[in-house]
């Protein structure tokens, strides 16, 4: 092993405590047994868990997250992936217009994007509607499906599409029996993506929810009023369960690239 490649690997350590440091600091605070954040706790135990199990108010709070992050997941992986099939297949500066075009919603500061979307959800009758705000975050989740599923695309399944199509299968048979298969670990990884995009999503759902919380919402809330040790727990469950998401995701992803 060469100086540079272990320099590079301790500047890569180095680099990943730092950003993971201030992320796993929360979990000691949730166990803390007073009624206020403190690092490190006094004393410990699991009310702020039983809490959580016991509220009406944060489980509905992660419920409705759960069915809007879902439900954005299933509405922008199919237009994302066709947006992908039509830009992989795109020669020329057209390609290049259509992805940067679908990024506008992530360039465009968040409060921007909120404030049109409040306009035109109150225009619809849907301010306070959680449909608003799947529509709005699946529109947010196309650009990250089609920036994933682009490279997959180009990399081979072109050439097993028109292999498909020489031998008499239709374009959507094609698609489906062949090009789909061949890109799954990138869906996979895409919906990964998506849903906690917008499961961790606050701007735009303080605009368009009115007095409908979402998890981030009710996060907020307490944030601002009470700053109880529940934050500390709330966020403790969600790296969990983000780590227990994207973990077999990048292995399935791995396995699949490695295999022949």
């Amino acid at each position: 092993m060469t100086m540079s490649t272990i320099l590079i690997r301790a500047y890569t350590a180095v680099m990943l405590a730092l950003l993971t440091f201030p992320i796993f600091l929360v979990i000691p605070m949730s166990f803390s047994a007073t009624r206020y954040l403190q690092f490190p706790p006094e004393e410990y135990s699991l009310r702020w868990y039983q809490f959580l199990w016991e509220s009406a108010a944060w489980q509905e709070a992660a419920l409705r997250s759960l069915g809007i992050s879902a439900a954005a997941t299933l509405i922008a992986l199919p237009i994302g992936t066709l947006a992908a099939l039509g830009v992989s297949r795109s020669s020329g500066a057209t390609g290049r217009i259509v992805t940067m075009l679908s990024l506008g919603p992530q360039i465009v500061p968040a409060v921007i994007v909120a404030l049109g979307a409040l306009l035109v959800s109150a225009g619809l009758g849907l301010y306070g509607n959680p449909l608003a705000l799947v529509l709005v975050h699946a529109c947010l989740g196309i650009p990250f499906v089609l920036l994933v599923v682009t490279p997959v695309l180009r990399e081979g399944s072109e050439q097993y599409m028109r292999a498909a199509r020489s031998l008499g299968a239709g374009f959507w048979r094609a698609v489906f029996t062949v090009v789909l298969p061949q890109i799954m670990p990138a869906l996979f990884a895409s919906a990964v993506f998506v849903f906690f995009i917008s499961f961790d999503e606050l701007v735009i759902a303080l605009f368009l929810m009115g007095g409908t919380e979402t998890l981030p919402m009710r996060i907020w809330s307490d944030l601002r009023n009470e700053l109880t040790p529940a934050v500390a727990a709330v966020s403790t469950i969600l790296i969990l369960v983000t780590l227990a998401a994207i973990i077999p995701a990048e292995i399935y992803r791995n396995k699949k690239r490695r295999a022949p």
